[in-house]
């Protein structure tokens, strides 16, 4: 079920909830693990520091606080170990302000289908806050977030240069909303 008035999430395995002050430890362990890495920030672009960790936790949260919504610290529901990132968020792809819907799942959970399971949530989240159109990006190679994209519904429409690198750029059209998104 998605909270209205939050913008968070439940699923039959996760809690997807807005990130907490606190959540540079896990963010560190995320994002620093070599098959996150592997498709988040591969050669030549620099590893993740801790400061550029902070800042995605910092922009995380004041995406929320502007938009209503936004990334998710996704936790195992019984354990409330944090499994990964997930929700939506606004970013620039090719000059134009687009919703996102991301995920990063620490290695040891991977293959479970949380990754399918979060996006689901986070679209049901889009149509509640409005979003017309959602898109997701990954690189060319990376088969096993182009089959999450593909299970959730998003369409391929082919390569965009994001973050300096070839993108495979997959959209999701969700139609004409009452409430569309406040700015950014």
């Amino acid at each position: 079920p998605v909270d209205r008035q939050s913008a968070e999430a439940e699923t039959e395995r996760l809690l997807c909830r807005r990130p907490p002050a606190d959540a540079t430890p896990d963010y560190r362990r995320l994002f620093t693990e070599p098959g996150i890495e592997k498709w988040l920030r591969p050669p030549p672009m620099r590893r993740f520091g801790t400061g550029d960790l902070e800042r995605m936790l910092a922009r995380d949260r004041a995406h929320w606080q502007k938009h209503g919504f936004g990334p998710w610290c996704l936790l195992d529901r019984v354990t409330g170990d944090f499994v990964g990132r997930g929700g939506i968020n606004w970013t620039v792809v090719e000059g134009v302000d687009m919703v996102e819907l991301p995920w990063a799942i620490h290695e040891r959970f991977q293959g479970q289908g949380l990754a399918t399971e979060a996006a689901v949530a986070a679209i049901d989240v889009a149509r509640q806050v409005g979003v017309e159109e959602l898109i997701s990006l990954a690189l060319v190679e990376n088969k096993a977030s182009r089959r999450v994209m593909e299970k959730t519904g998003l369409a391929y429409r082919g390569e965009v240069v994001h973050a300096g690198l070839n993108h495979a750029l997959y959209i999701l059209e969700l139609g004409p909303s009452s409430r569309a998104p406040s700015g950014l």
